[in-house]
């Protein structure tokens, strides 16, 4: 066999992989108020054009720009001769060791089907994914951009990919979209619509009991049409009597409509006992986007025994998910966990049971640093 034979079938191998290979990702069995949305979005993307396509999602935390990304994604990502899909962005890219470069590495990774290296800054990785992806039908989707600069490393623009290919980002903020060709703001549940979301997180159902159906319009009330919302007190009630209802909702009484983090911080304060209260937090502050093994093991080690029962009751409460192998949570969750860290120290990130913000970290140590080097003159001065 000559060389450029076993060059081409080398090449047949890997786009016959690329194919088999499983895309879908995990969307959330009963989805509502969002299948017109999607079926727009798709719509719009799948018409059989050369140019690329850029569309734009955008609205408030928890209202459901991720699941329907999601959604649209596994419809459309058989069609490219590459397809990727970068999560939680914004949240990444702040990582200590380069989170941009390697957002870099995972978009040529994912379509080009095979390990990148060769990335030493971010400049670098702009100049490798524009030669790699310019001449390939590629699907991106860009989860959760926050800043210019993160679009700027991963899309610069149009021509850094091949003609058909197709861009989704998600966003809070509409300004990043002024260069995409159609925009869409999600806006909360209807109130009927929000009923029956919270119904299937509270009664596994499409709608209330008899006995609890004014107590779970209460409820969706207070919660207004945020999904996120919805979703984690109905699975915080699931399962409790009509007391436990109440004491619930005579909480999200006294909290602002506004305050979504407060509303949520309702289901971390129900949760029973500290060691499961301490998993939750342990993960806010540490843990997302990690393998659950990884994770079982460093809560193992801290609380002394296996914690497969507390990370399940958590997934059933919806305070995280397990998508596959990968222990993750909402960021409006993961706010909520740092904040109730924060809150108690306000001021005094040294007196924290946790820091996670890398800032907070180097004041601590030289602090620590200050503080020894004063112990160490005043043992010396007393010795002379």
């Amino acid at each position: 066999m000559s060389r450029h034979e076993a060059k081409f079938i080398k090449e047949i191998i890997k786009v016959v992989l690329n194919k088999l290979e499983p895309k879908y990702l995990y969307v959330p069995e009963h989805l509502v108020g969002m299948h017109q949305l999607a079926r727009n979005i798709f719509d719009f993307l799948s018409t059989a054009t050369d140019d690329v396509r850029i569309v734009g999602i955008h609205g408030m935390p928890g209202i459901g720009k991720t699941t329907i990304a999601e959604v649209v994604f596994n419809q459309l990502c058989n069609g490219f001769e590459g397809s990727c899909f970068l999560s939680d962005i914004n949240e990444r890219s702040k990582q200590f060791n380069g989170g941009l470069v390697d957002l870099q590495k995972q978009l040529l990774h994912d379509i080009l089907n095979q390990y990148v290296a060769n990335i030493n800054s971010v400049d670098g990785g702009k100049v490798l994914i524009k030669e790699r992806l310019r001449r390939k039908r590629v699907l991106l989707v860009a989860d959760d951009l926050a800043h210019l600069d993160q679009r700027n490393a991963l899309m610069g623009d149009r021509s850094w990919f091949g003609p058909g290919s197709r861009v989704i980002i998600t966003t809070r903020d509409s300004s990043l979209l002024r260069e995409a060709d159609q925009t869409y703001q999600i806006e909360e549940l209807e109130p009927d619509e929000a009923l029956q979301l919270f119904s299937w997180h509270a009664f596994k159902d499409t709608k209330p009991t008899e006995d609890y159906i004014e107590l779970s319009k209460d409820v969706v009330d207070y919660c207004g049409g945020l999904p996120l919302a919805l979703e984690v007190i109905g699975a915080c009630l699931s399962g409790k009597n009509r007391d436990g209802w109440k004491s619930v909702i005579d909480k999200l009484k006294r909290i602002p409509n506004h305050d979504i983090q407060g509303k949520l911080r309702i289901s971390y304060d129900s949760l029973d006992g500290e060691e499961l209260k301490n998993a939750f937090l342990d993960i806010a502050c540490f843990f997302i986007d990690r393998r659950k093994e990884y994770v079982a093991k460093l809560l193992e080690a801290r609380c002394g025994y296996n914690p497969e029962v507390d990370l399940q009751t958590l997934h059933e409460r919806s305070l995280i998910k397990v998508l596959g192998e990968t222990v993750t949570m909402h960021d409006l969750l993961r706010d909520m966990g740092r904040e109730v860290v924060r809150d108690k120290f306000p001021k005094e990130p040294g007196k924290r049971t946790r820091i996670w913000n890398q800032e907070d970290a180097w004041n601590v140590l030289e602090q620590q640093k200050v503080r020894a080097q004063c112990i160490h003159e005043s043992i010396v001065i007393r010795i002379f």
